[in-house]
């Protein structure tokens, strides 16, 4: 489905350019609704029809789903292409961790733990898991009730139910009903009783089959009673050559959706789970295994469109490739990630501390100051605008070049904190060094290739 541009969507609006909706035109408001910063909702001079009109315009090929309250909220789908360099990804995978009601109290409120507790920062940004995927595996909607329960007393993120069992559904979501949780699953015995819980209590659902033609049908049957909340588990064959099946599946299916089979628009998700089923726990070596092999076979689905996983290992060597994949993944191709070019203080800088220049790629700028900090390195980190650029590519690209580093020095006033005038340059400019001289008039020393290595660099050249 070819994307409407702003031009094409400004015929859907009232061109009135209010203002009422904190736009100053109608051809703004047109230009938000493409980069989602706006809603069609969000303006108030549209009619019922109007408003209609728009929303079915705007709507992407994967269909916005959301579950989840307040800032735990949680929005899947979204997604209009196949690869990003032609529209960056929107709706970032959530992660869930899986808990059964056959657990015990201990391992449930560890796994509870792990995933209300899981943070790591990287480039920036701290990354996290999302939610908590309950599983009735007993059968019994009491013991079911009560590890929900448990959960929600100690986890404040997203839900999801887990049951085929249309009654245990209904004892669970009662409990968390304020928390809209995600109701796993629907499939072609049971759709019409969970559909009827979906809509009472206003939660979305998973529609489960392992047949692409079947998953279509449920989901058109759910549309035409007005019903379009909808994920898609399409199953998944984790082992051996089962896997390239599941990829390939989930591949036709976001192709269907991009081409415009609108009973097929929907987010994808998979569990992981299956893959330990069977395992008692009494290796740790074969545990060890079943984590690795989760956490290849994730990262394989989050980079064939899966717009939600639940995963059942709570090793953290185990869930970071995936977060950091992720990260990866959502980010804007066409934007470099970036941190604001100015002069940094690492530590408790003085006068007689050391210098030291590189460029505002985020990437670049965490690792060194990550490295200074964490050798306890107190000096200025000069950080200089190469447009996001890491530093042999900005080198390369002339990004950094010596008028950008004399402006650097002179706008940061740093010759005015130290009492040298020394300056540390990345070892990937060292064939810069003369001109930087020559512009500057600082004394130009060339550092480490690698940021780790400049703690022992520092001390061996006494600076």
């Amino acid at each position: 489905m070819a994307r409407l541009t702003a031009l094409q969507l400004y015929k859907y609006l009232p061109a009135k350019n209010c203002g009422r909706c904190d736009e100053a035109t109608c051809m703004a408001f047109a230009i938000r609704l493409l980069e989602r910063e706006k809603k069609a909702v969000d303006c108030p001079e549209l009619t019922d029809n109007g408003l209609e009109r728009l929303e079915d315009a705007i709507t992407p090929s994967v269909r916005d789903v959301e579950f989840g309250a307040g800032e735990n909220k949680i929005t899947v789908g979204g997604e209009e292409v196949i690869c990003r360099h032609e529209l960056r990804f929107f709706g970032s995978t959530p992660f869930f961790i899986d808990v059964s009601d056959l657990m015990d109290e201990k391992e449930i409120i560890k796994r509870t733990k792990f995933a209300q507790e899981f943070e790591v920062e990287r480039i920036g940004q701290i990354l996290k898991l999302q939610g908590v995927s309950i599983r009735c595996a007993s059968g019994d909607s009491k013991k079911f009730s009560e590890t929900v329960s448990k959960v929600a007393k100690d986890f404040s993120g997203a839900l999801i139910l887990c049951s085929f069992d249309p009654s245990i559904l209904r004892a669970g979501v009662e409990i968390v009903k304020e928390r809209k949780p995600l109701l796993y699953a629907a499939n072609k015995e049971n759709y019409t009783e969970v559909l009827e819980i979906a809509q009472e209590y206003g939660t979305p659902l998973v529609v489960y089959s392992d047949k692409i033609d079947e998953l279509g049908s449920i989901a058109k049957e759910m549309s035409s009673r007005n019903f379009k909340d909808i994920i898609l588990d399409p199953g998944a064959e984790l082992r051996g050559s089962g896997l390239a099946k599941t990829l390939n599946k989930f591949t036709m299916l976001r192709k269907s959706a991009v081409k415009g089979v609108k009973e097929l628009g929907y987010p994808l998700m998979c569990s992981t789970v299956s893959l330990w089923m069977g395992f008692k726990g009494s290796s740790e070596g074969e545990r060890m295994s079943l984590a690795y092999t989760e956490s290849t076979a994730a990262s394989m689905l989050l980079d064939r469109f899966a717009s939600l996983l639940v995963l059942h290992s709570i090793d953290v060597w185990a869930i970071l490739p995936l977060v950091t994949l992720r990260q990866n993944i959502y980010t804007d191709p066409k934007i470099e990630p970036s941190v604001e070019a100015k002069l940094y203080e690492i530590g408790t800088p003085d006068e007689s501390s050391p210098v030291i220049i590189t460029t505002n790629f985020a990437l670049t700028y965490f690792n060194v100051s990550g490295d200074l900090d964490n050798a306890k390195v107190s000096c200025y980190l000069l950080v200089i605008d190469t447009e996001g650029l890491a530093v042999t590519v900005s080198v390369a690209a002339e990004k950094m070049n010596a008028s950008t580093i004399n402006a650097a020095l002179k706008e940061s006033d740093v010759e005015n904190k130290v009492k040298h005038h020394k300056l540390i340059i990345p070892g990937a400019a060292a064939r810069l060094k003369d001109e930087f001289e020559d512009e500057t008039g600082w004394e130009i020393i060339v550092g480490p290739n690698d940021s780790s290595q400049l703690s022992n660099f520092l001390i061996k050249e006494n600076l």
